[in-house]
């Protein structure tokens, strides 16, 4: 659930075209859920990206996960071109508050402003499920993102280890 590490050089799996910002991007960032073309496109996107890519996970195997989360995926399209996407549950580990599971950005277009602009879509959906309260996990160790919420208003509130990794992971919020 962090902002994610996206090798963008070119392979097998690398069938996202590159985008490019232009100045006045903000305002061009389209947010619609997920169609099946979108989907593949996640895929692509999730298995390039830390840290399933450190996992092995296989195009195939984001594109599973993808689509039990699909729901709750908000996809960010600049000029047609997927750029990113968010999840936001109505539950997690936070009693009342809405959940990020995930927030993916193009590599080559983080610390332009997407990542603020896929967050913000995501507090606006958590809004829109009548929450007052917004929560994550992240790892402790990736300093980028860890420092990215905490620019956004994000705070921690504990330390927990994840069930899946069995890794220590901060649990960050921040109020609607």
């Amino acid at each position: 659930m962090t902002d994610k590490q996206i090798d963008t050089s070119t392979g097998a799996n690398s069938t996202l075209p590159p985008v490019t910002l232009p100045a006045d991007f903000k305002g061009q960032v389209k947010f619609a859920v997920p169609t099946d073309e979108d989907m593949n496109a996640l895929a692509t996107l999730r298995s390039a990206s830390e840290p399933w890519k450190a996992r092995g996970e296989a195009q195939g195997e984001s594109l599973e996960a993808l689509t039990k989360l699909r729901p709750f995926i908000s996809v960010a399209k600049l000029g047609g071109a997927v750029v990113g996407y968010v999840t936001i549950e109505r539950d997690g580990p936070v009693p009342g508050a809405a959940y990020m599971r995930n927030i993916v950005v193009k590599q080559e277009l983080r610390q332009k402003g997407m990542g603020a602009v896929v967050l913000e879509q995501g507090l606006t959906l958590a809004r829109d499920m009548n929450r007052k309260t917004l929560a994550l996990r992240v790892d402790p160790a990736n300093s980028p993102a860890v420092s990215f919420y905490r620019k956004a208003g994000f705070t921690t509130v504990a330390t927990v280890v994840s069930k899946k990794s069995g890794k220590l992971r901060l649990l960050m919020s921040r109020e609607l």
